[in-house]
């Protein structure tokens, strides 16, 4: 029964606020574009502190993460530039294909991995 009647309170509040909407836009055009470019300020403000300040705190490992693929894209870089080159240039109709069952040794690159630091000291909150 309770679902019932929030249902119709929440209906109602959103057909009020549809009424007033096209009231404002009616009677007050120039109001609602003020009004809305406040709310997108504020909201935008709220924003950018929050990426300036909380994601920092809460976001730790991954910008290790980024740090780690921005040294591997650049230790890479010459690697693959030689890769795509060589891949966009066509043989030319009159050379002969190689061999397909002529298998090559492909000679393979260390991998590169580094170490993202993890929360080691911290324990798990656990209902007991």
């Amino acid at each position: 029964m309770f679902s019932r009647i929030s249902n119709w309170i929440i209906m109602l509040l959103i057909g009020l606020a549809a009424f007033g909407f096209v009231m404002k836009v009616i009677t007050d055009p120039m109001g609602l574009l003020k009004m809305v470019l406040i709310i997108a300020a504020v909201a935008g403000l709220f924003y950018f502190l929050y990426k300036r300040f909380m994601a920092k705190r809460m976001g730790q490992d991954f910008g290790q993460y980024k740090q780690a693929a921005r040294y591997s894209a650049k230790k890479y870089q010459n690697n693959n530039a030689g890769n795509v080159l060589s891949r966009k240039i066509k043989p030319s109709p009159k050379q002969k294909a190689k061999p397909s069952n002529t298998k090559a040794k492909k000679r393979r690159n260390d991998h590169n991995f580094k170490v993202i630091e993890g929360k080691k000291g911290k324990k798990k909150n656990r209902a007991l």
